[in-house]
């Protein structure tokens, strides 16, 4: 299975529903979208600043992260929205059920993020470190998937000299801080691409030797 994070400032650009329909067309029920939060994400970190300037009334990093993770619930509402094929899941037995159904599959990760049912040894912290990326890579702790892909719109993806090491990823800030404890001993392969490059999966999200040459130099490498 692959497990898809479209980042939030993804849903600026035209490729969006290039990727959207990726799914659709080859997701066979083994590809799952994790929508970042985006505008409804920032909505939530904006009315946290507004409020810490009142002397009552705040919202802390707690209360914060629930409500950015029912931001991702907005968002993937929005995306099927935009391309009704796909299908909305919200726990394992509903992405089984649209599995066999053969669906392109959007999380809505409020059920089982906020839910203690799943809680496994992969904790999430409840703070702004974690975004979408970690619960792409903690969903796919949950779900035994063999691939997770981050799309990401930082165009210093473009430089073919880049090295994607974790750590130098999180220094300029591409990807969240909590993937550290979740990539560590990580069953699954993650590649990091840019929102443009959806043509490379234009044949589909097979696995194998053919998709491991096609993505030799966008593995995430956890240091």
């Amino acid at each position: 299975m692959w497990v898809i994070k479209l980042g939030g400032s993804v849903t600026h650009y035209d490729s969006l529903v290039q990727w959207l329909r990726l799914v659709v067309r080859w997701g066979d029920g083994k590809v799952i979208i994790v929508p970042g939060g985006g505008l409804y994400a920032d909505a939530v970190r904006d009315f946290q600043r507004m409020r810490a300037v009142h002397p009552d009334g705040h919202i802390d990093d707690q209360q914060a992260h629930a409500l950015a993770i029912y931001a991702m619930d907005q968002m993937a509402r929005s995306l099927v929205a935009m391309v009704p094929e796909l299908a909305l899941v919200r726990n394992p037995l509903e992405i089984a059920e649209s599995g066999w159904q053969h669906r392109g599959l959007v999380w809505l990760p409020s059920e089982m993020a906020l839910n203690t049912t799943f809680a496994n040894e992969h904790v999430l912290a409840e703070s702004w470190d974690v975004t979408s990326d970690s619960l792409a890579a903690w969903l796919a702790w949950q779900l035994e998937a063999q691939y997770v892909l981050l799309v990401k719109s930082d165009d210093r993806l473009l430089d073919g000299q880049m090295p994607l090491g974790l750590q130098a990823l999180q220094s300029m800030d591409i990807v969240d801080q909590g993937l550290s404890g979740l990539l560590a001993e990580a069953k699954f392969q993650t590649y990091v691409v840019h929102q443009s490059e959806y043509a490379l999966f234009e044949q589909g999200f097979a696995g194998g030797a053919l998709m491991a040459k096609l993505l030799k130099d966008r593995l995430l490498q956890s240091e």
